[in-house]
């Protein structure tokens, strides 16, 4: 069983009010580039897929399924479509004219990704074409007798981008650092280099019905999985009421406030869209980081 939407803490952020689920809170930089079917809730393995015991399992061991030889979805970039992958022996080549795309699988971390005392596997699988290349982290949740793939990516790695540090998990939760280029100021640094503008996130998973979300914690309750950038630099001052997931019972990222932060239109992205609900940036009064830069972060909005 896997986290639920349980009641929350309340805390002050300038003067707008937030929420926190009640439970939420290493590796060596992966520099961008390294090693080189759609479905409504995500891929999943069965507990058929585990060798045969002399009873069967009550929750399925995570640890014995082979995600090198399984479907996964991928979404490319993290915000389009996603597409099945069969994955053989950990790899899988798709011919596309001139240059075959191939998916590989990377690193595979297990621990209890959401708080229920079952292991979980946080992994990530590369893409690459010709001169391009990403690697997306995804969380496969151990929920019952059946191992479910979360469809949204937590974070992307990708030449000349974002660098993720391996995922660290504890405490019923995923932490993340990464590291993002900042345009001007590092341009100069090589694309083997990771950038100089550090970000942690704290992020759980939670499920609603058969839904499996990505919910951010700390710094900020907001969404936990990939975000746009945004449409325009141009934002309307003062914010609505927003929420973590597109669910109302999901944590509040914000409450109605004239002066608390500020909302930006996001760029499209096919995996975000859901009928009554609008994905949008925000930046939160009184979240800057260390370097005085307040990070932009999506939530949701009744729309």
């Amino acid at each position: 069983m896997m986290r639920t939407w349980t009641a929350t803490l309340s805390l002050v952020c300038g003067a707008m009010a937030l929420s926190t689920l009640t439970a939420c809170s290493g590796g060596a930089v992966d520099p961008p580039g390294s090693k080189g079917g759609v479905a409504s809730t995500g891929a999943s393995i069965g507990a058929s897929d585990v060798p045969a015991t002399s009873a069967p399992p009550t929750t399925v061991d995570i640890r014995s399924l082979d995600l090198a030889n399984t479907t996964w979805l991928y979404s490319l970039g993290g915000l389009e479509d996603p597409l099945e992958v069969t994955l053989a022996d950990g790899k899988a080549t798709i011919e596309a004219g001139e240059f075959p795309i191939t998916h590989e699988l990377d690193e595979v971390i297990y621990g209890d990704v959401d708080g229920d005392g079952d292991e979980d596997a946080v992994t990530r699988l590369n893409w690459a074409q010709s001169m391009g290349s990403e690697g997306l982290w995804y969380v496969w949740v151990a929920d019952g007798v059946e191992a479910r793939q979360v469809k949204y990516p937590l974070a992307r790695t990708s030449r000349c981008g974002t660098a993720v540090l391996t995922p660290v998990v504890a405490q019923g939760a995923i932490n993340l650092t990464e590291y993002e280029r900042v345009p001007g100021l590092d341009d100069a640094i090589p694309c083997s280099e990771p950038g100089t503008r550090m970000r942690t996130r704290t992020v759980t998973i939670a499920s609603e019905g058969t839904e499996l979300w990505p919910v951010q914690t700390l710094p900020a309750p907001a969404w936990g999985g990939l975000c746009p950038d945004a449409k325009y630099n141009e934002t309307t001052p003062g914010v609505g009421d927003l929420w973590a997931a597109p669910s109302k019972n999901s944590p509040v990222t914000a409450t109605t406030s004239p002066d608390g932060g500020a909302v930006f239109e996001l760029k499209d992205a096919p995996l975000l869209q859901r009928e009554g609900w609008n994905p949008v940036g925000v930046k939160l009064a009184g979240m800057a980081g260390a370097d005085g830069v307040t990070q932009l972060e999506c939530a949701w909005a009744v729309g």
